[in-house]
């Protein structure tokens, strides 16, 4: 196995189509076919019923759960809603529908919501195509954090027409909000003109906004610049920087920079390699469920690297992380089925499930 941290960054390429549900973890045990339907007052409650039947496959009887938290004023359920309507599960795709429940939500702030009635306004699906509002919402979104969205801003070029005043408007009022030292407003921006490929790509004033927001010990900005540094993505390549602004990160617990530490001292990169500090740093990222740190520190068990040799506990880790989806431990734990034992499998599984049940909330 390799020593590699997929870190996440907001500013990678996406591969997006159509819209997206807001997922909600239900780690309740799944409701008994005889139990009266949805009959809790709470819509959060009930939100979180109808995704049991959702992830079942259930979609008639989540769609009945989903419309009657909608109809309570939730916008999780008003956002998936519309999802259902547009994606057809359940119910006659109708994105008439779908943009109506879509519209409830992102008015209340929702914003999966908010990216979601851009991608409608964007495509012209259930409603009339308008850029100016697409853009509208994409920036309400980005502001959020909402990666989606700012990856479709990076792609709109303000000097087209049709959109060129709703994106000078909105880009307008992120950098008043900026100028007055509003560390999200300072984000945003810096990532968008960090985007790749951008029309308006600009990697100094990027590092710049990520300054200003780090300077006022904000853990995500601290990261995003340490990550300029570390990656040299239109700045001088620099690890004793990278290391900095990821250790301020880290003290507050800001996982991303946790794991970012944890590789420099890994590789020995800013600081002198020290394999006990890497496996300290990365396994505080573990322990917050960042799946590229528990393949990390899978690896680390493994090779025993840092820690004593313990193959079960590395299969432990990539289990976990295999199970969010992380594909360099999909792999790796096809790699160590073949290497261990079923007893250590076992083992392995086990210290999973229970790291689960532990970490559940």
């Amino acid at each position: 196995m390799l020593y590699k941290v997929l870190f996440l960054l907001l500013l990678s390429f996406f591969v997006l189509s159509g819209c997206s549900p807001t997922v909600e973890v239900v780690r309740e045990d799944t409701p008994k076919e005889d139990k009266v339907l949805f009959a809790d007052n709470d819509p959060k409650k009930i939100v979180q019923e109808a995704k049991t039947y959702y992830d079942k496959g259930q979609f008639q009887i989540a769609l009945e759960g989903y419309k009657k938290a909608a109809d309570m004023g939730e916008a999780i359920a008003q956002n998936n809603l519309g999802f259902m309507y547009y994606d057809g599960k359940g119910v006659t795709q109708n994105f008439t529908q779908a943009v109506k429940w879509f519209r409830k939500a992102a008015q209340q702030g929702l914003a999966d919501a908010q990216y979601n009635i851009a991608r409608m306004y964007q495509t012209g699906k259930g409603v009339e195509q308008d850029v100016d509002q697409a853009v509208h919402w994409y920036f309400k979104a980005a502001k959020q954090g909402d990666a989606k969205a700012l990856s479709y801003l990076g792609q709109i070029d303000p000097s087209n027409p049709g959109v060129s005043q709703a994106f000078k408007q909105a880009k307008q009022q992120f950098e008043e909000q900026a100028e007055k030292g509003d560390t999200q407003a300072q984000k945003t921006l810096g990532k968008i003109y960090s985007i790749k490929d951008s029309p308006i790509v600009n990697f100094a004033e990027a590092e710049k906004l990520f300054g200003k927001a780090a300077e006022q010990n904000d853990a995500e900005a601290q990261y995003l610049l340490g990550m300029m540094y570390y990656t040299g993505n239109g700045v001088t390549q620099n690890f004793g920087q990278a290391e900095t602004w990821f250790r301020k990160a880290a003290k507050q617990k800001y996982a991303l920079a946790q794991s970012g530490l944890g590789q420099l001292f890994f590789e020995g990169k800013g600081v002198k390699q020290h394999f006990t500090e890497a496996v300290f740093w990365t396994e505080k990222a573990a322990e917050q469920g960042l799946a590229d740190a528990q393949n990390n520190l899978a690896m680390m068990y493994y090779k025993g690297q840092g820690v004593p040799q313990d193959s079960v506990k590395a299969y432990q880790w990539i289990s976990l992380a295999a199970g969010q989806g992380n594909q360099q431990a999909l792999n790796a734990r096809k790699f160590l089925l073949t290497q261990l034992s079923v007893t250590q499998i076992a083992k392995g599984e086990r210290l999973a499930q229970e790291w689960t049940k532990k970490h559940a909330k």
